[in-house]
């Protein structure tokens, strides 16, 4: 830098109005060209914590950010000005920027033609190995959200995580299972075996797309011989309040959710409830509560609890709640299940799916 400043004053021979004007000249057109940098982060992205004021609100949700515009535009009206009115740092400006180009073009290209036949950069790791899993580790709070990835082609369910969990609320944990054999577990596992190529490459691809949404990740890579149980271990260790996956391109939603609940149910009590989402491009998520959790009944069925409460009222008396019927009801149904009615529960089980997978929302019909 010194001997750059040296330089710049030899040439420029001492001049200082000449130096003020090519030091305008840079700070002008740096002001404007940063301004411009933040409309496009603007145009992409409309969830900024902190914002430039004067945003108007678009039917679309989006907003018109005026104030920012505005800013931008007496910018662009001054560094157009300096261009024209400063003749010679004008020239200057536009040669010393012409020529700083011209090199980073060439440079461009030649590390393009050295990086050809070869992958494309991937970011570098540092791996700290810990032999349990838990929020001290990870340094996340509880109710945070987990996110399984796989597959950097199928990254759909992250980047929608991205967008709508605030942070001020919830971190999240990026995971992935890097599956070994059952005889593997028993020794001390390498780095390669734990972090290969394809998970370098894969958090690359997780890494590139938390930075475009302005938000930090957690990494995590756990070895594990069954992925499933991997995943709701890790869940409870963290003590999340969701788990979000993917669609598999090897199994149906339903049956991923179900492999998920079923690694749930293999926990040791006691175990830790969340909430478990699988996004599927182009269908609304489907989400299933993994533990004790009030369930959603449908109008109808509210309806018929409180018909049976009535009627029971009359010889019961005032004192009968309404959870004191389903609780009867519960009960008797338990007793249906394990004993000889169990087919009958069965099959009326069975029509009341083929009946809920024929309602229809109000907005579907129209």
């Amino acid at each position: 830098m010194v001997i750059l400043q040296i330089i710049t004053i030899v040439i420029s021979r001492g001049d200082v109005g000449l130096l003020g004007e090519a030091y305008a000249f840079g700070v002008v057109w740096s002001f404007f060209l940063k301004s411009v940098g933040v409309l496009v982060l603007r145009h992409q992205r409309h969830d900024q914590e902190y914002k430039f004021p004067f945003n108007l609100k678009m039917p679309s949700g989006k907003e018109l950010p005026l104030g920012l515009l505005a800013t931008t535009a007496v910018l662009g009206f001054v560094a157009v000005a300096n261009l024209l009115s400063k003749e010679i740092a004008t020239k200057s400006g536009v040669a010393f920027t012409a020529a700083l180009f011209i090199i980073f073009s060439i440079s461009d290209r030649i590390s393009k033609k050295q990086l050809k036949g070869h992958k494309s950069h991937l970011e570098e790791f540092n791996l700290d190995h810990q032999p349990q899993v838990d929020s001290k580790v990870i340094k996340t709070r509880p109710g945070s959200v987990l996110v399984a990835v796989r597959d950097y082609v199928r990254m759909e369910h992250f980047r929608k995580v991205l967008q709508k969990t605030n942070l001020r609320r919830n971190d999240i944990v990026v995971m992935t299972v890097r599956q070994i054999s059952a005889g593997a577990g028993e020794y001390d596992l390498a780095d390669d075996q734990i972090f290969s190529e394809y998970e370098k490459e894969l958090f690359t691809h997780v890494v590139e797309v938390a930075e475009k949404e302005g938000k930090p990740v957690e990494l995590l890579v756990v070895p594990a011989v069954n992925p499933f149980d991997a995943m709701v271990q890790t869940a409870a260790n963290l003590k999340v309040s969701k788990l979000v996956t993917g669609v598999s391109a090897k199994m149906a939603s339903e049956e991923l959710a179900r492999q998920i609940g079923n690694a749930w149910e293999r926990l040791p009590e006691p175990r830790h409830p969340f909430s478990l989402e699988v996004i599927a491009p182009g269908r609304p998520s489907a989400f299933v509560n993994l533990g004790p959790h009030p369930p959603r009944l449908w109008p109808e069925d509210v309806d018929r609890a409180h018909e049976m409460w009535l009627n029971l009222t009359e010889e019961v008396g005032s004192k009968l709640h309404h959870r004191d019927v389903l609780a009867v009801a519960l009960r008797r149904l338990e007793r249906d299940l394990n004993g000889e009615n169990r087919l009958k529960v069965l099959e009326d089980v069975q029509k009341e799916l083929k009946h809920e997978s024929l309602v229809v929302e109000p907005d579907e019909k129209q």
